[in-house]
């Protein structure tokens, strides 16, 4: 099974559980949570079940506890590298089948052509190799909506129970010479129980690095919340920013599509920001992003955080979120390691390797090779580091592992490595193979010329 897939698997059964693993339960909610998921429809990935049992569920628990977000991993399969094509023919009945019939389900279609006679004997139909096939040709008919219930008030309790991400589209710079000295977006967090801003900040760009590089600061200053809600747009939904989110036990919620609810507590946050900081905002402070920075975060944190909210009965988020500092969890040593980003490339013949349009120099022995890349796409100043892909770790926690494994890249120097003098690599010395004692031409000569010779 491909590594991406085992992920996505393992991300699935982290959202089933993830009220189960993200604070300490009440006695007998855990039985109560249980009975929801087993009642409750899912989406399985690569599967047409729609229900998850109780102790599937209590499994999945157990191996997060103990092994983390990767213990939620399926093992690799046994059959790896065994090819299960269909045959072009038997493709073609199974698409025509679901366009005619596109509310049938996939093992229903799988039957109806294997009893039909079109598959030939030695050809064995697997249902998830059919249902990619059927989901890129033929996708089954979408499910009329039922109907949505109302939307409700809702706070959350404690501090870091819930943040709520959003960005809005800031002021443009004015860079002296330049018309246009380019556009601004805030990114923020805003914890739903204290109105407190974990974070926020201006980015020159709408894109998955800033808000991470956000969202990085923000568990640095705040700690690690229990769930993060975000909008459903593709700057919030990568697979990236899933991984980091189950490997820091944070459950991952994005607001349905169109149906934008829950968030609007950031919205009214934003609203106070164009209203109570932008406009006071001056030519001078709109030269850099530093600048804009350095007086929006001054009044974050001496205007915002310390005025009496509405919705806190007379409370300042700052006062509000320190009372419930012992429930913070706080954000790992490690953390960004834990939340580089990690892609697969190959050593080119040169040793170098291609990230993001920048070129590194991986250290001798490695040409040819796939390795896994982690790096921060955020700022390229940080350094890069690399593996072999698939490689073992060994034992210890995993911070010693992660050190003992990654290796460092640097950055490609074509005129340091024009004047670097370079020497052939000593082949490793083989000790030398016990002889077999067969010689094949001499077997072949007494097998051709055995009977002359006997006769001579």
């Amino acid at each position: 099974m491909d590594e991406t897939v085992r992920e996505q698997l393992a991300l699935f059964r982290y959202g089933v559980i993830s009220e189960l693993v993200t604070r300490t339960l009440a006695p007998g909610e855990k039985e109560t949570l249980l009975a929801g998921i087993a009642g409750k429809e899912w989406a399985i990935p690569g599967s047409s079940r729609t229900h998850v049992g109780r102790s599937t569920a209590r499994d999945w628990v157990l191996l997060y506890e103990r092994h983390g977000f990767d213990g939620l991993k399926p093992p690799g399969r046994s059959d790896a590298g065994v090819s299960h094509v269909i045959p072009d023919e038997v493709e073609a009945h199974l698409i025509a089948l679901r366009r005619e019939r596109p509310g049938a389900s996939v093992e229903s279609v799988m039957k109806a052509v294997e009893l039909a006679g079109k598959v030939p004997e030695g050809v064995r139909l697997r249902r998830s190799t059919v249902y990619r096939l059927l989901s890129n040709a033929a996708p089954q008919a979408p499910v009329s909506p039922s109907g949505e219930a109302d939307a409700v008030a809702f706070t959350y309790p404690d501090a870091n129970d819930l943040w709520t991400s959003d960005l809005m589209h800031g002021p443009r710079l004015l860079v002296p010479g330049r018309r246009d000295g380019g556009k601004t977006y805030l990114y923020a967090f805003l914890d739903d129980a204290t109105r407190m801003a974990p974070f926020a900040g201006f980015y020159g760009a709408e894109n998955a690095a800033c808000f991470q590089e956000a969202l990085k600061q923000a568990l640095l200053r705040r700690g690690i919340p229990r769930r993060l809600y975000c909008d459903n747009g593709s700057t919030f939904r990568t697979h990236h920013l899933q991984v980091i989110c189950a490997t820091l036990n944070i459950a991952l919620v994005h607001s349905r599509p169109h149906r934008p609810r829950g968030r609007g507590k950031i919205e009214r946050f934003f609203r106070h920001v164009r209203s109570a900081f932008l406009p006071h905002v001056t030519g001078e402070q709109l030269e850099n992003l530093g600048t804009l920075n350095r007086v929006f975060w001054a009044w974050l944190e001496a205007e915002y955080h310390q005025t009496p909210h509405g919705g806190l009965s007379g409370q300042t988020p700052l006062d509000r979120f320190l009372k419930d500092e012992a429930l913070i969890r706080p954000a790992p040593e490690d953390l960004e390691a834990l939340m580089r980003m990690k892609v697969v490339r190959r050593v080119g013949r040169d040793r170098v390797v291609h990230l993001d349009g920048r070129l590194y120099e991986a250290p001798d022995g490695f040409a040819g090779e796939a390795v896994e890349v982690f790096y921060d796409p955020y700022d390229p100043s940080r350094p890069a580091h690399f593996r072999r892909k698939g490689e073992k770790t060994g034992k210890g926690d995993k911070a010693e592992q992660r050190d003992r494994a990654e290796i460092p890249l640097r950055r490609l120097d074509l005129h340091l490595n024009a004047s670097r003098p370079r020497s052939p690599r000593s082949p490793k010395a083989q000790p030398p193979e016990k002889p077999t004692g067969i010689s094949y031409l001499d077997l072949l000569a007494r097998k051709h010329y055995g009977s002359d010779e006997g006769e001579g």
